[in-house]
């Protein structure tokens, strides 16, 4: 079946934000733009670079790659916070395609806390689209919180201009029984989901990040956030190149990864893997 027929799924990578959670030294700017300019030669559709709020040479680093790759979304990432998404919006200025990615923690018990999640979510997402039109939502701990709650803060950053909507597993909890029906649940309460694309975002502490990541694909996600080698915090992130593998077995779907590239990637990232943890 020819790729005119399928359906395009995009693929995020966070090598370089996630996937440095797991080194004793982060990436430098120049490793940085190489793997950057690798990945968008393998047409990585979304290269997710920093996290400024986390770390403020981030800004600097997200720049200097967003000049120097122009084919795919270069993307920064954000909290709810107002002054974390200006940060990043900085950073993208240089960007020819840029997304700003926002995660707000959806995980609470108190007392009158959803109002506050909400409006929350309306600010951020808003004052996000203020600086792009790219603008990623997250879920943060979606796994672990009221389905009721997720989905109505799913609506709400739609409504206020989301474009992409990612539920993530953050703490790799979800069997993937667990997490297609969850995918399942949002996919068919959110009124206004159709607007936007749904992402996932899985980690592999119970070693489910890929299956988690492909199973989503009959409940309508779209986009599947991964790293190469897996690379990424505690037991790391779902792989790109078993993502990428089983998706071109799959009769339905197709990405825009060059397969040939594939182990050259994989070889630089272990290399900066080894390079940056060892003493």
């Amino acid at each position: 079946m020819t790729t005119t027929t399928t359906t395009k799924i995009t693929i995020f990578d966070t090598t370089l934000r996630d996937g440095e959670m797991a080194l004793k030294r982060k990436f430098t700017i120049q490793q940085k733009i190489q793997l950057a300019k690798l990945l968008e030669a393998m047409k990585v559709d979304v290269i997710e670079v920093g996290y400024p709020g986390a770390a403020s040479d981030d800004v600097d680093k997200i720049f200097m790659v967003s000049k120097q790759v122009k084919t795919s979304i270069i993307c920064g990432l954000a909290s709810s916070r107002l002054d974390e998404i200006a940060a990043v919006a900085v950073a993208l200025k240089p960007a020819d395609r840029g997304r700003i990615n926002i995660f707000t923690p959806v995980q609470s018990h108190a007392q009158g806390a959803d109002a506050q999640l909400f409006d929350t979510i309306k600010e951020a997402v808003s004052l996000a689209r203020n600086y792009c039109e790219d603008v990623e939502w997250s879920a943060f701990d979606a796994t672990r919180s009221d389905p009721d709650r997720v989905c109505k803060a799913v609506e709400t950053a739609i409504k206020y201009g989301a474009t992409t909507i990612a539920i993530p597993d953050s703490m790799g909890v979800a069997s993937p029984p667990e997490f297609s029906a969850l995918l399942k649940t949002i996919k068919n309460r959110v009124p206004n989901i159709d607007q936007a694309v749904l992402a996932v975002h899985c980690h592999d502490d119970q070693g489910f990040a890929v299956e988690n990541s492909l199973i989503g694909l009959e409940s309508g996600v779209r986009q599947i956030e991964c790293s190469i080698n897996g690379l990424g915090a505690r037991a790391g992130n779902a792989g790109l190149i078993e993502v990428v593998k089983a998706i071109a077995q799959h009769l339905n779907y197709h990405t825009s990864i060059n397969p040939t590239m594939l182990q050259t990637v994989s070889d630089l990232v272990h290399n900066l893997k080894k390079s940056n943890t060892s003493k």
